[in-house]
């Protein structure tokens, strides 16, 4: 009887299920290993996908770090819905739903987003730190456009142009990378009171600019969620060096 050991044969992939299979080793290999030490050979030999078949979605490992975060997006934009489709009330309880989930979504998933945030924020990465941003942008400004204009019919939101209204929320966000980057090395320093002090007061401040910005009154609009904000520290410091608080859940 022979002991010959019949080959495996590898299932032929549809075209979407390839373009996961190689973000998933992607996202994988960037988390254990940093992106800056992985290279496109080594995804391919993850994935067990051929150069052509790389080649046929992405030009170069830039490509599959835009990807990773489009797919975050979706993940994160779909969790956020449904709690604001959950919501009962009026259009202000919804966006405060869809945005206490979205935070709680990154302090969940922080572990997996600390290597985008790592790149992006790192000195000589504009290029690419302002193509994601662009693209994340095009993704979620029309859902919160779609909101505020909800909120504009009930009488809720007193706003002139939800379009102009929803690009200029999602720009105070997307400039919030400096004070991101300062509370990453804080905590990743050991300071992560201070850390998550600066990053929850950067919160209440665009809280206060979206009521102005929807015509409501102070304090209606909910970004400050210090306990979500710790958590989500904590998993995006461990990428830079461990803290005292590993798991961003001490209070001092």
């Amino acid at each position: 009887m022979s002991n010959a050991t019949t080959p495996k044969v590898r299932r032929r992939l549809a075209p979407d299920e390839r373009r996961e299979a190689i973000l998933d080793a992607a996202n994988a290999l960037f988390m254990r290993q940093g992106y800056d030490a992985v290279t496109i050979a080594d995804v391919l030999d993850a994935a067990g996908i051929s150069k052509g078949g790389f080649y046929h979605h992405f030009t170069a490992k830039e490509d599959l770090l835009t990807g990773i975060v489009a797919r975050m997006t979706e993940q994160a934009l779909a969790v956020a819905k449904a709690a604001r489709d959950r919501a009962c009330g009026d259009a202000l309880d919804r966006l405060n739903a869809f945005l206490d989930s979205s935070v709680r979504w990154k302090a969940e998933n922080s572990a997996e987003t600390r290597v985008v945030a790592k790149v992006m924020l790192q000195p000589g990465n504009d290029t690419l730190f302002q193509r994601i941003l662009a693209a994340t942008a095009a993704t979620v400004v029309p859902v919160l456009r779609d909101m505020i204009a909800d909120g504009v019919r009930e009488g809720v939101f007193d706003v002139a142009d939800p379009q102009v209204t929803a690009e200029i929320i999602i720009g105070l966000s997307q400039g919030r990378q400096g004070i991101l980057a300062e509370a990453i090395a804080s905590a990743a320093a050991g300071e992560m009171d201070a850390a998550t002090d600066r990053l929850d007061a950067r919160m209440r401040a665009e809280g206060e600019a979206c009521d102005r910005l929807l015509g409501l009154p102070p304090g209606s609009v909910r970004l400050s969620n210090r306990p979500e904000y710790r958590r989500m520290l904590a998993g995006l410091a461990a990428a830079d060096g461990a803290t005292d608080d590993p798991a961003g859940t001490k209070e001092t």
